[in-house]
């Protein structure tokens, strides 16, 4: 009969830091604690702030549980998780990581009190969907913090936990609404401001976007396009905004008016290489993925239609002089 090994798997989290900090042992060290294990395999993340330095925290966690005796192997893993309340983003690193990990006789436990609520919503989507293993489950376990009465660990049950994910998600995305920068757009001085951060917009590029914020400050959704050609109030709406962001550079308008003139459509090759560009400078000059991606003009669909906007939501916006 084979022998299983039992591990422990979770992400450091702030009150983990225990002794570091003045208080007493967190999350990870009472579940060890509480229950016997063999290992204990320990997920990190790098953080600006001077505050809070899980590596630090990851480091004295090994000590605490070498010295203890409280598991037989301790190992630390950083995980590049950029934005710690992005649970898409958690989700796919967490599973890269857990998909290496070696299943054929090993029982895992996750203990999901530590960590962020995205990473708790992450930790049961795992153990729910099966992407863990097909041949070997994830156990889940929540820590009861001594402060209410004796500490153990709960076991969580999927089906309990369900109504859970629904409002750690739902905390998830206020969080990540509340670390979002507003974006300016201006008039007076054409140009596009994300937070603090100026992005380089050609005048083309800056009335595609202004087509697109409109969409959203008007609630009209999405921009459905199909076919070869940009539709043609497109156009004319393009040509309209290049005015008004720039009466001077009639020049620059020239060509687009002479396209109406004719009857001439604006093609999809050049409508999606104007986008393409001008998401690429927003990703540049934000440089932080789950910033950018809320306002990138992004594109869903597949054959036949495809649907154009912007994430962020209306309040995001504000329209300067």
């Amino acid at each position: 009969m084979n022998k299983f090994k039992h591990t422990l798997l979770s992400f450091v989290g702030t009150n983990d830091a225990g002794k570091l900090i003045g208080k007493n042992d967190g999350a990870i060290l009472t579940a060890l604690t509480n229950q016997k294990f063999d290992e204990a395999i320990l997920l990190w993340t790098r953080t600006n702030t001077r505050e809070t330095d899980y590596e630090k925290t990851a480091a004295y966690l090994k000590d605490e549980i070498k010295k203890r005796k409280l598991a037989k192997k301790t190992f630390l893993a950083e995980l590049p998780i950029k934005n710690v309340t992005d649970h898409n983003q958690i989700y796919i690193t967490l599973k890269n990581f857990t998909d290496a990990l070696p299943k054929e006789n090993i029982v895992y436990t996750a203990a999901i009190s530590s960590g962020t609520p995205a990473m708790q919503v992450c930790w049961i989507l795992l153990a729910e969907s099966g992407d863990f293993s097909e041949t070997n489950k994830l156990n889940l376990i929540q820590v009861r913090d001594p402060k209410f009465g004796k500490s153990e660990n709960i076991p969580v049950k999927i089906d309990t936990a369900l109504p859970k994910i629904i409002r750690l998600k739902e905390e998830v995305d206020t969080l990540k609404k509340d670390l979002i920068p507003s974006a300016t757009l201006g008039f007076t001085k054409p140009g596009l401001k994300i937070g603090d951060v100026q992005v380089p917009l050609s005048p083309i590029e800056l009335s595609y976007y202004m087509y697109f914020t409109e969409r959203v400050l008007e609630g009209l959704g999405d921009e459905k396009i199909s076919g070869l050609w940009a539709p043609a109030h497109f156009l004319d709406k393009i040509i309209k905004l290049h005015e008004a962001l720039f009466p001077a550079l009639d020049t620059n308008r020239m060509d687009l008016i002479k396209m109406k003139k004719n009857n001439i459509s604006l093609s999809m090759t050049t409508f999606r290489g104007n986008i393409s560009k001008l998401n690429k400078k927003i990703r540049d000059a934000v440089n932080n993925e789950s910033i950018s991606s809320n306002y990138e003009v992004a594109a869903t669909g597949g054959r036949g239609y495809r649907f154009y906007g912007i994430r962020a939501e209306k309040g995001k916006f504000m329209l300067g002089d």
